[in-house]
């Protein structure tokens, strides 16, 4: 009785190389995806007085290829108060039998630099308001201009195309070689 068998045949350069595949790949997150990525963040503190700076970590799963951006420096509770927003609280000065000195208005007089909705560029300025000397004040809090939710959901598109290229280029140089 005679057997018949089967097996596949491939050249042996298109069987995956998997070390250069993930090397390709972390070539485009670090080269192209972050610093675009971070240059997204620096457009909005761009008229900052107090800007941040910006850092990237890149994570590569089995599943996934992900790029986390987070403030740095010493203005970083700056950025996070601005995106995400306080509550209501308390500001005192840092000495004690000190004040506090600032333009104001009145409630209502502050036009912010930044708006909620991905916004920017205001004048970040009190309108209408003299210098005001104070023993404390209640800081009514605001809702957070939530840069980053805009950013990603901005980026999310562009991110696609940079990984998908690289795939690509990947698996170019897995054909070729």
């Amino acid at each position: 009785m005679a057997t018949v068998a089967y097996r596949a045949i491939r050249k042996r350069r298109a069987i995956i190389n998997a070390p250069n595949v993930r090397r390709v790949l972390d070539a485009a997150m670090d080269n192209v995806a972050k610093p675009a990525l971070i240059a997204e963040h620096e457009k909005r503190v761009a008229n900052w007085e107090h800007a941040p700076d910006f850092k990237a970590r890149k994570y590569t799963t089995q599943n996934a290829t992900k790029i986390s951006v987070f403030p740095a420096g010493p203005n970083k509770q700056i950025y996070k108060w601005v995106s995400e927003g306080t509550s209501a609280h308390p500001i005192r000065p840092k000495k004690p039998g000190g004040v506090l000195v600032f333009p104001w208005g009145g409630p209502g007089s502050y036009k912010a630099k930044t708006g909620t909705g991905n916004r920017y560029g205001g004048p970040g300025i009190v309108v209408g308001g003299t210098l005001r000397y104070f023993k404390a004040v209640n800081h009514p809090g605001f809702e957070g201009r939530h840069f980053d939710k805009f950013i990603k959901a901005e980026f999310k598109p562009e991110y696609s195309r940079i990984m998908e290229n690289a795939w690509r280029r990947a698996i170019r140089s897995m054909n070729s070689g």
